[in-house]
């Protein structure tokens, strides 16, 4: 070969080396930048697959740092702009926190913890943590309401605190799914009867509260289309009111179609708030693999899932001292200090 031909096709193999090695160098410090831990959100900006946040909006007990690491226990908490989730702060302290505002700031832009709508109360803040954090989810996640006293806290003072503290993680492992009420005064043991009722050509609206009462009307029609190809079951019971844990295990015994089907079924659902979240509210132990009619013998239950062993219980569904249903869903203000009558309790 002549000469000048040689070093032209030299020159030609160093150029296609040099840039070969050019690639390789963007192509490797493209994957260091890419983080799998990142998804797109409902706003199409990719941002931390997880961002645990407290009531003013700050990082509380982040996630670990490593997407491959195993992921701890997690409270999903669902709250209003006005509502003090402080007391929060010194329970569980070492429980990873996800406080989802569902209204107002929630559907910003600039939001951490977003939710595609505000419908089905607690229901559409539940589905979406799930969907968001399936392929990376906590070993054992509490979903709860904001607020320290609820009229259906199962706490004699109506008391979350001490349902989070005397929780027996053993015990929800050991079920998958827990309940964080024991006694059957609401919800079992046969709350709905969804055989009983067909679905009207009227559907409710917002302000049809007797409608929102009759779950059962509806009940039928969203089981399948939640759950198709199962059967409808004739009764329903299941301790009220959407407060649980569950395990990693459990959540993946379904597939993330799965939820995303029951996320849908809730956006586009001509049910108002109140019978969508309630029909969702008697369907969470069915997702969780637990029979429709969900209500263990009140004893067995608190001790199991709470440690409260000796009690005395007059009937398969109520103990003594653990729960009164109260006057009213709305506790007083100054509670606990300060009955429904304006009396100070507790000397």
């Amino acid at each position: 070969m002549p000469p000048h031909i040689e070093r032209t096709a030299l020159r030609w193999l160093l150029r296609a080396a040099l840039l070969g090695t050019i690639c390789i160098a963007i192509w490797g410090t493209l994957s260091r930048r890419a983080d799998p831990s990142t998804v797109p959100t409902e706003h199409g900006v990719t941002e931390p697959h997880h961002a645990g946040v407290d009531g003013v909006g700050q990082d509380a007990v982040p996630a670990p740092a490593d997407p491959t690491a195993e992921r701890g226990n997690a409270l999903v908490v669902v709250r209003q702009k006005g509502d003090n989730v402080s007391w929060l702060e010194g329970v569980l302290p070492d429980w990873e926190r996800n406080v989802y505002v569902v209204d107002g700031e929630a559907l910003e832009e600039g939001s951490k913890l977003r939710i595609p709508k505000n419908k089905g109360r607690e229901g559409m803040v539940y589905l979406s943590f799930i969907i968001d954090n399936y392929a990376r989810l906590p070993n054992v996640t509490l979903f709860l309401h904001s607020a320290r006293y609820q009229w259906h806290n199962d706490d004699p003072e109506y008391d979350g605190i001490p349902i989070l503290q005397n929780l027996r993680l053993a015990h929800v492992h050991a079920q998958g799914y827990a309940n964080l009420r024991c006694g059957w005064t609401l919800g079992c043991p046969a709350e709905i009867q969804p055989g009983r009722l067909s679905w009207p050509e009227t559907r409710p609206s917002e302000a049809d509260e007797a409608t929102a009462e009759r779950t059962e009307t509806y009940y039928a029609e969203a089981f399948r289309a939640l759950f198709p190809g199962e059967a409808v079951p004739d009764v329903v019971g299941v301790g009220c009111c959407a407060q649980f844990a569950t395990t990693r295990a459990t959540l993946l015994q379904r597939p993330l179609s799965a939820y995303v089907r029951y996320r849908d079924w809730l956006l586009h659902s001509p049910l108002a708030d109140a019978v969508s979240g309630r029909v969702l509210e008697y369907s969470w132990h069915v997702m969780f693999g637990k029979p429709a009619v969900h209500c263990p013998p009140a004893r067995q239950c608190y001790c199991e899932t709470f440690g409260y062993c000796d009690l005395e219980c007059g009937s398969v569904g109520e103990c003594e001292g653990r729960y009164t249903l109260p006057p009213y869903s709305t506790m007083p203000e100054g509670w606990p200090r300060v009955g429904w009558g304006g009396e100070v309790r507790g000397g």
